[in-house]
């Protein structure tokens, strides 16, 4: 099919949007394609550049519309199929995305943006293996480009290759020594090797990478940088998740010892149990009003401020269960909480743990929140307490009655370590940063017992691992 070929002054304005989408300059880019779409319908680059730059602004309904428009119109173009799967992958469309990026190099062999597009989507949907020889094949077609490194290590660190990644991250900052995407990936992977005094440098370009978008950076009063805090206030400010927010409130009771009163701005559902941690004077939600304070401190830079290192992490018991917290007693046997679902992690699932359940002489509790608490009341044997589960103060009233959690990497893992419960974590083979590289203990948390998986999307191995040591366990008493 024969493209449409507009009229001069619309082939001019298109080449100013194309010049515009280059620049950032996404809502005029849109408007301008928009406009030439109304007025010649069938031209497919005008649906093309409305559709990349909605995409840009992060409507990806849109963008899918409007390249499928273009698409419609002249179906050879691999650009149009490279960003339809771009926004596809944003929208979770995961076998879409990956069919137009395959689309988009059976038309374009050479497209080194589709081989790393569809490299980034392989190690998201968990083929580690063929994401690293498609990033691979991106960059031996643009050897230089220093995302494509940064991409390469992110592949890397998938494939445990530490020292790899770590240094293909140097090289690409060699390069690019301003991009915020590179330095906030390197700073994970230097957290993982222990090298915290540089990962907490590198973690500061946070607040310019895609990963914090959306975070405010309004903050309400200096950021403390050391200064003497005896007889200061200072807020200490939660900027993204849950587990952070719980990792590192232990800090209160640092700046407390320096002489401050420590206030804590959190999520509403961890305002009551912060209120009552150690060395924190006050808590409240971000959006309502702070006391006036003297100095304020993202959580996450409070490390780099601080100085930690492994040998100076400070004490993870720094949490107590505030009074009236839950009402209710456990006593049965030796009692075993359950967490099997999160956020970040959902390959795990609730029916890998059977080998758990059938172990002998165990009251289990299920602590787990949301949608997937069903499926401990529907198998039975497992007491369900997901509909008293309020907020974090009634999660720790209940985790303090146990003798142990057992969990995937989510929030209640960090409860745990704070209220001084011991827990065995369930560890990705892509562990976060916090837990390490190795073995089975992590320095955040003292009372914590690893166990790792060796392959990725196989849990059957470790969870009976889990099952004997549990069982050992039992019989040491």
């Amino acid at each position: 099919m024969m493209p449409h070929r507009p009229d001069h002054n619309h082939l001019l304005a298109l080449s100013h949007a194309l010049t515009l989408l280059a620049a950032g300059r996404f809502e005029r880019a849109e408007g301008i394609g928009l406009r030439v779409a109304g007025e010649d319908g069938e031209y497919a680059d005008a649906w093309f550049i409305a559709g990349v730059a909605a995409g840009r602004q992060g409507r990806h309904a849109e963008a899918v519309e409007r390249l499928e428009r273009a698409i419609g119109l002249q179906p050879g173009v691999a650009e149009y199929f490279n960003n339809l799967g771009v926004s596809r992958n944003a929208l979770g469309l995961d076998e879409e995305a990956l069919r137009d990026f395959e689309t988009a190099l059976a038309l374009h062999p050479d497209d080194y943006g589709a081989h790393a597009n569809r490299a980034r989507l392989l190690l998201k949907i968990g083929d580690a293996q063929q994401a690293l020889l498609a990033i691979r094949r991106a960059r031996a077609l643009c050897p230089g480009d220093a995302e494509l490194m940064g991409d390469e290590a992110v592949i890397l660190m998938a494939h445990r290759e530490l020292e790899g990644a770590l240094s293909l991250y140097e090289q690409a900052l060699r390069i690019a020594p301003e991009d915020a995407e590179i330095h906030f990936n390197y700073s994970r992977a230097l957290l993982m090797a222990g090298r915290y005094a540089e990962g907490w440098r590198e973690n500061e370009w946070r607040w310019r990478a895609r990963h914090y978008r959306g975070v405010t950076r309004a903050f309400p009063a200096p950021v403390w940088a050391g200064e003497p805090l005896a007889g200061r206030r200072i807020a200490m400010l939660s900027e993204q998740g849950f587990g952070d927010a719980l990792q590192f409130i232990r800090y209160a009771a640092v700046l407390k010892g320096l002489g401050a009163e420590v206030g804590v701005t959190c999520r509403p559902e961890l305002t009551r149990l912060f209120r009552a941690a150690r060395g924190v004077d006050w808590a409240c939600e971000w959006e309502h009003q702070l006391p006036e304070v003297d100095f304020c401190i993202p959580m996450w830079s409070l490390p780099l401020v601080l100085g930690t290192g492994p040998e100076t992490i400070p004490e993870a018991r720094c949490l107590t269960v505030p009074p009236g917290s839950f009402p209710g007693v456990v006593r049965q046997g030796y009692r075993v909480g359950l967490v099997w679902s999160g956020n970040n992690r959902r390959d795990f699932r609730f029916g890998d743990l059977e080998p758990l359940l059938a172990v002998e002489g165990v009251a289990f509790h299920s602590l787990q929140f949301g949608p997937q608490a069903v499926l401990a009341r529907e198998r039975g044997g497992v007491h369900d307490w997901s509909s008293h589960l309020s907020d974090f103060a009634v999660t720790a009233a209940l985790l303090s009655q146990m003798d142990l959690l057992i969990t995937i990497d989510t929030a209640v893992a960090h409860l745990a370590g704070g209220l001084g419960v011991p827990f065995w974590l369930f560890t990705h083979v892509t562990a976060d940063w916090r837990w390490g590289w190795r073995g089975a203990s992590t320095p955040w948390y003292p009372g914590a017992r690893l166990f790792r998986q060796h392959r990725r999307g196989v849990w059957a191995d470790v969870v009976l691992e889990m099952a004997d040591a549990l069982r050992k366990e039992l019989a040491d008493g």
